[in-house]
């Protein structure tokens, strides 16, 4: 008896190890086989009697390769971090240009949905607000979708699947919501906890990807799990992921469970998140089908880039979740795009101890009568930074257009204050009084879009 040990592309999931071992024990000679996905790694036991490692080799990759994996011989296949860097700073100016540029953020573009949009326009609203879908769940999509290697012939299979599943979930969540009430509706607290929960598999799925961990923390389903799916020949994990995706906090979800909560019915809330989950399916299938489709030609470059945005897409829903924590790593710097500075309706004082955030774009708070006034208008794509006097009543009031508010910026999170407020067109009047000085960081109720406020111990100090 002899041993061989052959590097193997393209494994997931514990699925893919059963579907490897089980090509490789089809070889003649071969006695036993067992293979990891987490280590890359396929390890035969063979008789030498019967067959040659040479042959054997041969005769292992073809099998393997049969099942649509990829032998790499025994060196460790890991991705070069030189090679890593320039996609993930690539895909970093792309966001930078768009939201910079032409002024379009697409993790933070939700359509507005609400009682006005009327059943049939909620296919509509969903093909809008795939962008989002793509920008919050395009890690998860992904990382389905590069999954192909455990189908032996429908390369679509693992994109269809997960975006059926999507569909079942919302449309399922839609029927509950609507027959019994907002049963589902979450603190900010609990999302957070979720969304970084969601995050963190996400990390080390991506990292697993690029092959920069150990085996012990790459995510896999439990053996036992795998092995029943396995029996009963369905393959269907990208479907359960798909299924678990309508539990994800999601400000699109969310607000099509309050529209689902306003119809009272249990059909027409299913049919509802049915019809706005179904225009979400084409871009999210479509990008799923392209990675999908592209990985037997470019299984390196596709592997690569799908690790790198499952990794980005990770960061953004980690750095979601701190906002509605209310933590913001920046939180002790001034700096805001100047872009904020358009909307001050109040003439800037000059004074030096307020000069740094003047300048960078903070609008500063009048005080009059024990209540100190600071007004803005609302931009789509950023909350208003502004300066506020420790100890005093304030009145923060937000001026919005009909046209700049969108599903994400229409509710208003100041965590430290426990202060949550809808906003409407006019001006919205948000009250509280800061206790402790320093820069306090407020947020969306999705976490996407940012706003300061810096609280000094004295408005009229210079």
């Amino acid at each position: 008896m002899q041993e061989l040990r052959l590097r193997v592309s393209g494994m997931t999931c514990a699925h893919c190890e059963m579907r490897v071992a089980k090509a490789a024990k089809s070889v003649r000679g071969v006695t036993a086989a067992k293979a990891s996905f987490s280590r890359h790694r396929l390890e035969i036991s063979y008789d030498s009697a019967k067959t040659d490692a040479e042959t054997l080799t041969a005769a292992v990759t073809a099998a393997v390769e049969r099942e649509g994996y990829h032998v790499i011989g025994t060196v460790k296949e890991r991705q070069p971090i030189v090679k890593v860097i320039p996609i993930a700073v690539i895909l970093f100016a792309l966001y930078l240009i768009l939201r910079y540029t032409v002024g379009f953020d697409f993790f933070g573009y939700i359509p507005k949905i609400d009682s006005a949009v009327s059943l049939s326009a909620l296919f509509v609203t969903g093909l809008f607000t795939s962008v989002h879908c793509i920008a919050m769940c395009g890690g998860i999509n992904l990382s389905q979708s590069v999954r192909t290697g455990e189908y032996k012939k429908a390369s679509l299979r693992g994109p269809l699947l997960y975006n059926f599943g999507r569909v079942i979930s919302y449309t399922v969540i839609g029927g509950i919501v609507g027959g019994l009430g907002s049963v589902l509706f979450l603190s900010e607290t609990a999302k957070a906890v979720i969304l970084v929960l969601a995050a963190v598999g996400m990390l080390l799925m991506g990292l697993g990807m690029l092959g920069w961990l150990p085996w012990w923390l790459v995510p896999r389903a439990p053996a036992f799990l795998s092995k029943r799916l396995d029996k009963a020949g369905v393959g269907k994990g990208p479907l359960v992921v798909g299924l678990l995706n309508g539990f994800i906090p999601c400000g699109p979800l969310q607000a099509m469970q309050l529209y689902a909560l306003a119809t009272g019915s249990a059909l027409t809330g299913a049919l509802s998140m049915l019809l706005f989950s179904l225009g979400t399916v084409p871009l999210m299938l479509g990008a799923g089908a392209i990675f999908s489709a592209l990985k037997g030609k470019f299984t390196y470059v596709v592997q690569r880039v799908s690790a790198v945005l499952v990794v980005f897409f990770a960061v953004v829903m980690a750095s979601s979740a701190f906002s509605l924590f209310g933590i913001r790593p920046d939180a002790n710097n001034v700096e805001v795009p100047q872009a904020a500075a358009a909307t001050a309706k109040q003439e800037k004082p000059s004074k030096s101890l307020y000069q740094q955030a003047l300048d960078k774009g903070y609008i500063p708070a009048t005080l009059e009568n024990g209540v100190q006034t600071v007004q803005a208008d609302l931009n789509p794509s950023i909350y208003p930074f502004i300066i506020v006097q420790k100890g005093v009543p304030v009145e923060f009031i937000i001026s919005a257009d009909e046209s700049n508010i969108t599903g994400c910026n229409q509710t208003v999170v100041l965590p430290a204050y426990n202060v949550r407020q809808s906003l409407k067109a006019g001006d919205n009047v948000i009250s509280f009084t800061p206790e402790e000085t320093g820069i306090v960081p407020y947020t969306c109720w999705m976490g996407m879009i940012d706003g300061r406020i810096l609280v000094v111990d004295d408005l009229s100090d210079s």
